[in-house]
């Protein structure tokens, strides 16, 4: 913004420099009534009205224009003076304009000059410059304060943009190639935000909803085949219900092959939101605080496919439940079926996603806008440094671009 701000009032100042100037000065001439003459004063202010509009006149024009030094041409000099009364007073002011100060006090004062040879008043009055005109010293057009004024307002509005353009570059990840660089993982999938994240296109094999995620399913699975995991994690890096919908989609594709898959809600504590099983369901944390596993399973939608809700939560620290129990659980669960995929919470809203995918994978739902650089830059490293294995992200926009399968 500053550079912004200092380039755009340098060629302000430029600008001004080189525009052209117009110099403005006026000469005063005294309009008096001649000794004896006994006019009323009501005619007298008429004649010095009609002296004031004689300046402007052709024959006055042509007279100035053969007395100056400086060749100025009758249409021009119509439109450089301008003569009028002072009203209230015996003065009439002849102001002139232009692009040479020296010659626009010497046409005012040559103006002053050759007025009283045109007088209207055939000797009633008299005629005294009382004032005449000097060369300016700056000029008056362009007004230095309308320019500065104008200067610095753009200067604002141009920063202001520059900085909000800057911000959406920054702010908004434009491609695969650039998030994968920023991450140091790769990109499984670009998906089209869905209208409704409570949706399943997944049990519909066959159908292009499906498809896009039977994609990010081989890409996931090609990824994972040099070192394969049976615990995937999938949370957003902003609070919404894309990884929600995510994770539940990837687990119901899995299931289609044939895969032994638990979906996981582990949402728990104050990051719950929308459950995934009925009220009153034995869930994770009855496992946590020591309930049987089997005992909090429910039947998924599609065959191979087992649910283990939140469950209700008590009065135990959800914090200190995942740290000291989950693993545990997450070991059981892992002899009983092929892989795990649990829902966390989004990354930005607390430490359980990372606590989770401890000994795991987890796999990111980045929004393509909502989310600078820099912040998933940092939720990257912050991932690595807790030792968490960052398996992939799938990138989240306005239309569903698809990421090729990895081998």
């Amino acid at each position: 913004m500053v550079a912004i701000i200092v380039v755009t009032l340098g060629a302000a100042g430029v600008g001004l420099w080189l525009a052209p100037k117009t110099y403005e000065t006026s000469a005063t001439v005294s309009v008096a009534a001649a000794p004896g003459s006994t006019a009323p004063l009501e005619d007298l202010d008429a004649l010095r009205s009609s002296t004031g509009e004689l300046a402007n006149s052709l024959d006055v024009l042509g007279e100035v224009s053969s007395r100056l030094s400086e060749s100025r041409s009758v249409e021009v000099l119509r439109d450089e003076i301008t003569g009028s009364w002072v009203q209230g007073t015996i003065l009439v002011q002849i102001s002139v304009s232009d692009a040479d100060p020296l010659v626009a006090a010497e046409v005012a004062n040559t103006v002053a000059e050759v007025l009283p040879l045109y007088d209207v008043s055939n000797g009633g009055l008299v005629f005294t410059t009382s004032n005449p005109a000097q060369p300016p010293t700056t000029f008056s057009s362009p007004s230095i304060l309308l320019a500065a004024g104008v200067a610095v307002a753009l200067a604002l509005i141009l920063s202001v943009c520059g900085a909000l353009l800057r911000e959406r570059r920054t702010a908004g990840l434009r491609d695969a190639t650039e998030v994968e660089h920023l991450v140091g993982a790769p990109v499984l999938a670009a998906l089209a935000a869905p209208k409704d994240p409570t949706t399943l296109p997944a049990l519909y094999p066959g159908t292009s909803a499906a498809d896009v995620f039977r994609d990010l399913r081989i890409s996931l699975e090609a990824e994972a085949s040099a070192d394969p995991v049976s615990l995937v994690v999938v949370a957003g890096v902003t609070d919404s219900d894309v990884s929600v919908w995510l994770g539940a989609n990837l687990a119901v594709s899995l299931a289609n092959v044939h895969r032994r898959v638990l979906l996981v809600d582990g949402r728990v504590g104050d990051q719950e939101s929308a459950p995934i099983a009925a009220p009153d369901t034995l869930g994770l944390y009855d496992v946590l605080t020591g309930s049987d596993l089997g005992d909090a399973l429910s039947a998924g939608p599609v065959d191979n496919l087992t649910v283990l809700p939140a469950g209700e939560w008590g009065g135990a620290s959800a914090e200190t439940l995942l740290e000291t129990r989950f693993a545990a659980a997450m070991i059981e669960a892992g002899r009983r079926f092929d892989i795990v995929v649990v829902l966390a919470p989004s990354l930005s809203a607390c430490e359980d996603a990372r606590i989770m995918a401890a000994g795991g994978s987890l796999v990111l739902a980045v929004p393509q806008n909502g989310v600078t650089q820099h912040e998933l830059r940092h939720h990257a490293s912050r991932i690595r440094a807790v030792g968490v294995r960052l398996l992939g992200v799938v990138l989240v926009g306005k239309r569903a671009e698809r990421a090729p399968a990895r081998a």
